[in-house]
């Protein structure tokens, strides 16, 4: 697996600074991990597009964008990730699902990675599928 993760995967900081990220993740990553973490505050410019975009759409509430867990606190990973996937043409893997009742007569609380990757043109898959690409099987 280690050979995998430093070839095909590329890991942010702030997806290890999340303030509830789990401390075995952490300690796994760095037994595990050999490549910098990337800097996500390089890429602000595009953070701040995609907050734009969730600001502006009219499928979601303000609440997705000012909740404790949402989207306009810098401390989130999930806006910063697509922000660096979109910069760089990165792929998403993520394990979250898409909100199948999004729209805008009934506005969601909460922005989803795969909802909103959708919408600005970044690739998302699943664990799964990202298993199936680097031909991973257990």
């Amino acid at each position: 697996m280690g050979s995998i993760l430093n070839s095909n995967v590329v890991v942010p900081r702030i997806v290890v600074s999340e303030n509830y990220q789990n401390p075995w993740f952490r300690e796994w990553l760095e037994e595990n991990y050999k490549k910098d973490l990337i800097d996500h505050k390089s890429y602000a410019r595009e953070w701040s597009e995609v907050i734009q975009y969730i600001q502006d759409s009219p499928l979601y509430k303000d609440t997705a964008l000012l909740s404790e867990k949402g989207w306009a606190n810098e401390r989130i990973a999930d806006p910063w990730l697509i922000a660096i996937a979109k910069k760089e043409n990165y792929t998403i893997v993520t394990d979250e699902i898409k909100n199948v009742n999004l729209n805008d007569v009934n506005p969601s609380r909460n922005a989803k990675v795969p909802d909103v990757c959708e919408n600005l043109n970044v690739q998302c898959i699943s664990m799964n599928q990202f298993f199936k690409e680097i031909s991973l099987s257990i």
